[in-house]
Protein backbone atom coordinates (compact mmCIF):
# COMPACT_ATOMS: atom_id res chain seq x y z
CA UNK A 1 0.00 0.00 0.00
CA UNK A 2 2.85 2.34 0.93
CA UNK A 3 4.64 1.60 -2.36
CA UNK A 4 1.44 2.32 -4.29
CA UNK A 5 1.05 5.65 -2.51
CA UNK A 6 4.67 6.54 -3.20
CA UNK A 7 4.22 5.65 -6.86
CA UNK A 8 1.10 7.81 -7.17
CA UNK A 9 2.90 10.68 -5.43
CA UNK A 10 5.77 10.36 -7.89
CA UNK A 11 3.35 10.49 -10.83
CA UNK A 12 1.74 13.61 -9.42
CA UNK A 13 5.13 15.28 -8.96
CA UNK A 14 6.15 14.42 -12.52
CA UNK A 15 2.89 15.78 -13.85
CA UNK A 16 3.16 18.93 -11.74
CA UNK A 17 6.74 19.62 -12.80
CA UNK A 18 5.95 19.18 -16.49
CA UNK A 19 2.90 21.44 -16.32
CA UNK A 20 4.78 24.14 -14.43
CA UNK A 21 8.06 23.83 -16.31
CA UNK A 22 9.59 27.19 -17.10
CA UNK A 23 9.34 28.65 -20.57
CA UNK A 24 12.32 28.27 -22.92
CA UNK A 25 13.27 30.98 -25.42
CA UNK A 26 15.67 29.91 -28.16
CA UNK A 27 17.78 32.95 -29.02
CA UNK A 28 20.87 32.70 -31.23
CA UNK A 29 24.65 32.73 -31.08
CA UNK A 30 26.20 33.31 -27.67
CA UNK A 31 27.03 37.00 -27.29
CA UNK A 32 24.74 37.96 -30.17
CA UNK A 33 21.82 40.37 -30.46
CA UNK A 34 19.12 37.70 -30.12
CA UNK A 35 20.60 36.52 -26.82
CA UNK A 36 20.70 40.08 -25.48
CA UNK A 37 17.07 40.74 -26.43
CA UNK A 38 15.95 37.46 -24.90
CA UNK A 39 17.73 38.27 -21.64
CA UNK A 40 16.00 41.68 -21.52
CA UNK A 41 12.65 39.90 -21.89
CA UNK A 42 13.63 37.40 -19.20
CA UNK A 43 14.56 40.19 -16.79
CA UNK A 44 11.18 41.89 -17.16
CA UNK A 45 9.02 38.79 -17.10
CA UNK A 46 6.83 37.72 -14.17
CA UNK A 47 7.54 34.06 -14.95
CA UNK A 48 10.67 31.94 -15.02
CA UNK A 49 12.33 31.92 -18.44
CA UNK A 50 15.36 30.03 -19.68
CA UNK A 51 17.31 31.64 -22.54
CA UNK A 52 18.96 29.03 -24.77
CA UNK A 53 21.56 29.55 -27.50
CA UNK A 54 21.45 28.21 -31.06
CA UNK A 55 23.35 28.34 -34.34
CA UNK A 56 20.97 30.93 -35.83
CA UNK A 57 17.61 31.32 -37.56
CA UNK A 58 17.67 28.06 -39.53
CA UNK A 59 18.58 26.09 -36.42
CA UNK A 60 15.80 27.93 -34.57
CA UNK A 61 13.26 26.94 -37.20
CA UNK A 62 14.30 23.28 -37.06
CA UNK A 63 14.01 23.21 -33.29
CA UNK A 64 10.70 25.08 -33.24
CA UNK A 65 8.92 22.54 -35.43
CA UNK A 66 10.29 19.69 -33.29
CA UNK A 67 8.24 20.14 -30.12
CA UNK A 68 9.80 17.10 -28.44
CA UNK A 69 12.53 19.44 -27.17
CA UNK A 70 10.02 21.73 -25.39
CA UNK A 71 10.89 24.76 -27.57
CA UNK A 72 7.81 26.89 -28.26
CA UNK A 73 9.40 30.34 -28.73
CA UNK A 74 12.29 31.30 -31.03
CA UNK A 75 13.82 34.25 -32.83
CA UNK A 76 13.59 33.93 -36.59
CA UNK A 77 14.27 35.87 -39.78
CA UNK A 78 11.25 36.37 -42.03
CA UNK A 79 13.04 35.11 -45.13
CA UNK A 80 13.99 31.88 -43.32
CA UNK A 81 10.31 31.37 -42.55
CA UNK A 82 9.25 31.97 -46.16
CA UNK A 83 11.97 29.66 -47.51
CA UNK A 84 10.74 26.82 -45.30
CA UNK A 85 7.13 27.45 -46.28
CA UNK A 86 8.06 26.53 -49.84
CA UNK A 87 8.97 23.08 -48.53
CA UNK A 88 6.07 22.84 -46.08
CA UNK A 89 2.97 24.78 -47.21
CA UNK A 90 1.11 23.89 -43.98
CA UNK A 91 3.39 25.97 -41.73
CA UNK A 92 0.79 28.71 -41.27
CA UNK A 93 -1.45 26.27 -39.39
CA UNK A 94 0.99 26.01 -36.50
CA UNK A 95 3.54 28.84 -36.57
CA UNK A 96 2.56 32.31 -35.39
CA UNK A 97 4.29 35.67 -35.01
CA UNK A 98 4.31 36.44 -31.29
CA UNK A 99 6.00 39.81 -31.73
CA UNK A 100 7.81 41.35 -34.70
CA UNK A 101 10.96 42.74 -33.17
CA UNK A 102 12.82 44.97 -35.60
CA UNK A 103 13.18 45.67 -39.29
CA UNK A 104 16.79 46.62 -39.49
CA UNK A 105 19.05 43.62 -39.63
CA UNK A 106 20.69 45.19 -42.62
CA UNK A 107 22.05 43.07 -45.46
CA UNK A 108 25.71 43.96 -45.97
CA UNK A 109 27.63 42.89 -49.07
CA UNK A 110 31.27 43.78 -48.50
CA UNK A 111 34.10 43.94 -51.00
CA UNK A 112 37.55 45.50 -51.23
CA UNK A 113 37.97 49.23 -51.60
CA UNK A 114 38.81 49.95 -55.24
CA UNK A 115 36.93 46.88 -56.46
CA UNK A 116 34.77 47.23 -59.58
CA UNK A 117 31.92 45.50 -57.72
CA UNK A 118 29.41 48.27 -57.04
CA UNK A 119 26.01 46.53 -57.30
CA UNK A 120 24.40 43.11 -57.58
CA UNK A 121 24.97 42.61 -61.30
CA UNK A 122 28.70 43.10 -60.77
CA UNK A 123 28.73 39.91 -58.64
CA UNK A 124 28.12 37.69 -61.67
CA UNK A 125 30.84 35.07 -61.93
CA UNK A 126 32.50 36.30 -58.73
CA UNK A 127 33.32 34.19 -55.67
CA UNK A 128 31.00 35.31 -52.85
CA UNK A 129 31.06 34.08 -49.24
CA UNK A 130 27.43 33.44 -48.29
CA UNK A 131 27.60 32.26 -44.68
CA UNK A 132 27.10 28.64 -43.68
CA UNK A 133 24.08 26.35 -43.69
CA UNK A 134 22.12 26.68 -40.47
CA UNK A 135 22.48 30.47 -40.39
CA UNK A 136 20.06 33.10 -41.64
CA UNK A 137 22.78 34.83 -43.68
CA UNK A 138 23.00 31.78 -45.94
CA UNK A 139 19.22 31.82 -46.58
CA UNK A 140 19.26 35.57 -47.25
CA UNK A 141 22.10 35.23 -49.76
CA UNK A 142 20.35 32.37 -51.56
CA UNK A 143 17.05 34.27 -51.65
CA UNK A 144 18.72 37.30 -53.25
CA UNK A 145 20.63 35.09 -55.70
CA UNK A 146 17.49 33.27 -56.86
CA UNK A 147 15.18 36.27 -56.99
CA UNK A 148 17.60 38.51 -58.86
CA UNK A 149 19.10 35.72 -61.05
CA UNK A 150 22.59 36.85 -60.14
CA UNK A 151 24.91 33.93 -60.90
CA UNK A 152 27.80 34.37 -58.51
CA UNK A 153 29.86 31.42 -57.20
CA UNK A 154 28.87 30.43 -53.66
CA UNK A 155 31.61 30.00 -51.09
CA UNK A 156 30.19 28.63 -47.83
CA UNK A 157 32.03 30.40 -45.07
CA UNK A 158 31.17 31.98 -41.76
CA UNK A 159 30.83 35.76 -42.11
CA UNK A 160 33.35 36.31 -39.31
CA UNK A 161 35.98 34.40 -41.31
CA UNK A 162 35.19 36.04 -44.64
CA UNK A 163 37.06 39.29 -43.96
CA UNK A 164 40.44 37.59 -43.94
CA UNK A 165 39.44 35.47 -46.94
CA UNK A 166 38.61 38.69 -48.81
CA UNK A 167 42.01 40.17 -47.98
CA UNK A 168 43.73 36.99 -49.17
CA UNK A 169 41.82 37.08 -52.45
CA UNK A 170 39.98 33.81 -51.77
CA UNK A 171 36.62 35.55 -52.25
CA UNK A 172 35.62 38.70 -54.11
CA UNK A 173 32.87 39.74 -51.70
CA UNK A 174 30.89 38.43 -48.74
CA UNK A 175 27.48 38.69 -47.09
CA UNK A 176 26.96 39.76 -43.50
CA UNK A 177 23.41 40.16 -42.15
CA UNK A 178 23.13 42.13 -38.92
CA UNK A 179 21.90 45.35 -37.39
CA UNK A 180 24.14 48.28 -38.23
CA UNK A 181 26.67 49.04 -37.06
CA UNK A 182 27.99 45.49 -36.81
CA UNK A 183 30.62 45.70 -34.07
CA UNK A 184 33.19 43.47 -35.79
CA UNK A 185 33.04 45.59 -38.96
CA UNK A 186 33.07 48.90 -37.07
CA UNK A 187 36.08 47.87 -35.01
CA UNK A 188 38.20 47.36 -38.13
CA UNK A 189 38.83 51.12 -38.09
CA UNK A 190 39.08 53.77 -40.79
CA UNK A 191 42.00 52.13 -42.59
CA UNK A 192 40.16 48.89 -43.37
CA UNK A 193 40.30 48.44 -47.20
CA UNK A 194 36.56 47.83 -47.53
CA UNK A 195 33.46 49.19 -49.19
CA UNK A 196 29.77 48.25 -49.22
CA UNK A 197 27.94 47.10 -52.35
CA UNK A 198 24.58 48.60 -53.32
CA UNK A 199 21.64 46.17 -53.21
CA UNK A 200 18.57 47.25 -55.10
CA UNK A 201 16.01 45.16 -57.01
CA UNK A 202 12.23 45.30 -57.31
CA UNK A 203 12.20 41.51 -57.00
CA UNK A 204 13.19 41.87 -53.33
CA UNK A 205 10.67 44.51 -52.31
CA UNK A 206 7.97 42.07 -51.13
CA UNK A 207 10.31 40.31 -48.68
CA UNK A 208 12.73 42.97 -47.45
CA UNK A 209 12.48 46.57 -46.30
CA UNK A 210 14.52 49.09 -48.32
CA UNK A 211 17.16 50.82 -46.19
CA UNK A 212 20.15 53.14 -46.42
CA UNK A 213 23.46 52.67 -44.68
CA UNK A 214 24.71 56.23 -44.41
CA UNK A 215 28.34 57.12 -44.98
CA UNK A 216 30.26 57.18 -41.75
CA UNK A 217 28.22 54.34 -40.26
CA UNK A 218 31.54 52.50 -40.38
CA UNK A 219 34.85 54.40 -40.09
CA UNK A 220 35.94 53.04 -43.48
CA UNK A 221 32.63 53.81 -45.26
CA UNK A 222 32.82 56.90 -47.48
CA UNK A 223 29.49 56.75 -49.37
CA UNK A 224 25.78 56.17 -48.73
CA UNK A 225 24.68 52.69 -49.76
CA UNK A 226 21.26 51.29 -50.66
CA UNK A 227 20.36 47.93 -49.16
CA UNK A 228 17.54 46.01 -47.51
CA UNK A 229 16.73 44.90 -43.99
CA UNK A 230 15.58 41.46 -42.87
CA UNK A 231 12.57 41.41 -40.56
CA UNK A 232 13.07 39.41 -37.38
CA UNK A 233 10.26 38.09 -35.19
CA UNK A 234 9.56 36.06 -32.09
CA UNK A 235 7.82 32.96 -33.44
CA UNK A 236 5.70 30.43 -31.55
CA UNK A 237 4.40 26.98 -32.40
CA UNK A 238 0.77 26.43 -31.35
CA UNK A 239 0.52 22.79 -32.47
CA UNK A 240 -1.16 20.74 -29.70
CA UNK A 241 -0.37 23.54 -27.28
CA UNK A 242 -1.28 22.80 -23.67
CA UNK A 243 -3.31 25.25 -21.61
CA UNK A 244 -0.31 25.80 -19.37
CA UNK A 245 1.91 26.73 -22.32
CA UNK A 246 -0.81 29.03 -23.65
CA UNK A 247 -0.92 30.85 -20.31
CA UNK A 248 2.85 31.24 -20.42
CA UNK A 249 2.77 32.66 -23.94
CA UNK A 250 -0.02 35.06 -22.99
CA UNK A 251 2.10 36.29 -20.09
CA UNK A 252 5.21 36.51 -22.27
CA UNK A 253 3.42 38.62 -24.86
CA UNK A 254 1.89 40.92 -22.24
CA UNK A 255 5.14 41.36 -20.27
CA UNK A 256 7.14 42.07 -23.43
CA UNK A 257 4.71 44.67 -24.76
CA UNK A 258 4.43 46.32 -21.33
CA UNK A 259 8.20 46.35 -20.92
CA UNK A 260 8.98 47.78 -24.33
CA UNK A 261 9.52 51.39 -23.24
CA UNK A 262 11.81 50.23 -20.46
CA UNK A 263 13.79 48.05 -22.86
CA UNK A 264 14.26 51.05 -25.15
CA UNK A 265 15.77 53.05 -22.29
CA UNK A 266 17.95 50.49 -20.54
CA UNK A 267 18.05 47.36 -22.73
CA UNK A 268 19.86 46.49 -25.94
CA UNK A 269 19.91 49.38 -28.44
CA UNK A 270 17.95 47.36 -31.00
CA UNK A 271 14.80 47.74 -28.89
CA UNK A 272 14.64 51.31 -30.23
CA UNK A 273 13.82 49.87 -33.66
CA UNK A 274 10.95 47.63 -32.56
CA UNK A 275 7.64 47.55 -34.38
CA UNK A 276 4.89 45.74 -32.48
CA UNK A 277 2.64 45.73 -35.54
CA UNK A 278 3.94 45.25 -39.06
CA UNK A 279 1.51 45.08 -41.95
CA UNK A 280 4.22 44.22 -44.48
CA UNK A 281 4.73 40.71 -43.08
CA UNK A 282 2.15 38.33 -44.48
CA UNK A 283 1.97 35.81 -41.65
CA UNK A 284 -0.62 34.96 -38.95
CA UNK A 285 -0.15 36.54 -35.52
CA UNK A 286 -0.56 34.99 -32.10
CA UNK A 287 -3.17 36.92 -30.13
CA UNK A 288 -4.05 36.80 -26.48
CA UNK A 289 -6.79 34.26 -25.95
CA UNK A 290 -8.62 33.32 -22.74
CA UNK A 291 -7.61 29.91 -21.41
CA UNK A 292 -10.64 27.87 -20.40
CA UNK A 293 -9.99 25.01 -17.99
Amino acid sequence: MRKTAQFLTLLLLIGFSSVNAQLNILSGLKGGTYEALANDIKGASKQEITVLNSEGSVDNYNQLINLDNNIYVTFMQYDVLLANELQNPDLRKDLRVLLPLFLDEEIHIITKKGSKINNLKDLRGKKVAVGVRGQGTFVTAQTIKQRTSTAWIDVEMNSNDAYQALLRGEVDAYFYVGGKPIASLFDLGKDAPLKLVNIKSSSLDDIYMAKKIKKGTYPWQNENVSTYAVATMLMVNIHNMSKDTQRKLNMLLTDTENGLKGFQKTGHQKWKDVYTKNQTMDWPYYYLRPVVD
